[in-house]
């Protein structure tokens, strides 16, 4: 059984996203056809299906190795998607006090002395600073009896739902350590999943072209001969020499 990496996983999965798209095709091609039999339409469809299923695997095994190193750009992309939306939460509050209160009354001195929104978008000690003087303010004595008014009933899951993009963002921001171990085995579990996923892709092009062997310039016509090229190995680093 082929071994892949997470990447060559990735890749295979997309390019199965692909494939099932091109099965849909063949499928509305027999359908329409009446000179085809039921059973060359239901090669197909099971081709259809198999791969999907496949796709499915793939694709939750990904997800739960998304803690390995690898997928460091990736936590990187989310990280920068969560701070934007963290911003978006924080001047929520701060635009609903001036639309609902007043734009330098008690309550925004209160909650943004500094309102230095700008750097809530870039991740770093900045932000971090901010959301700990900002989540202080909002625990105060003055802004929890305020929360409980009638006449600021809008102020407390506007509040909450800051303190929750917070700890979105936080997760994203420091995963928890991943023993080696345990990272083997997601790179395992990733690995066999993507080589049921190639096995899939391999009988899919066989029932295709075993459907459509009166017209085999079907098969080219909708791609459904098309191969993922693997990615070349990447080569190892030259030792130097210690003389």
């Amino acid at each position: 059984m082929s071994s892949f990496s997470i990447q060559e996983a990735q890749d295979l999965a997309a390019f199965a996203a692909q494939t099932t798209a091109r099965l849909a095709l063949a499928q509305a091609r027999l359908s329409a056809n009446q000179g085809e039999t039921l059973t060359e339409q239901r090669w197909v469809e099971f081709a259809a299906a198999r791969v999907n299923d496949a796709v499915l695997s793939v694709e939750a095994a990904l997800s739960q190795a998304r803690l390995l190193p690898e997928f460091a750009g990736a936590r990187k992309v989310k990280s920068e998607t969560l701070s934007s939306a963290w911003a978006d939460a924080v001047e929520s509050v701060f635009d609903a006090i001036v639309a609902n209160v007043s734009a330098n009354g008690p309550l925004i001195e209160a909650l943004f002395p500094h309102q230095r929104f700008a750097a809530l978008r870039r991740p770093g000690s900045a932000a971090h600073t901010f959301w700990l003087e900002f989540e202080r303010r909002s625990e105060s004595a003055y802004v929890k009896r305020l929360c409980s008014d009638p006449a600021y009933a809008f102020l407390p899951p506007l509040l909450e739902a800051a303190k929750a993009s917070e700890q979105r963002l936080r997760e994203a921001a420091q995963p928890r350590p991943l023993p080696e171990a345990d990272a083997l085995n997601l790179r395992a579990q990733v690995s066999d999943a993507a080589a049921v996923l190639e096995l899939a892709l391999r009988q899919a092009r066989s029932l295709c072209e075993a459907a459509f062997a009166a017209t085999p310039e079907v098969v080219a016509e909708l791609g459904l001969d098309a191969k993922l090229k693997r990615r070349a190995p990447r080569a190892e680093p030259a030792k130097v020499s210690a003389n």
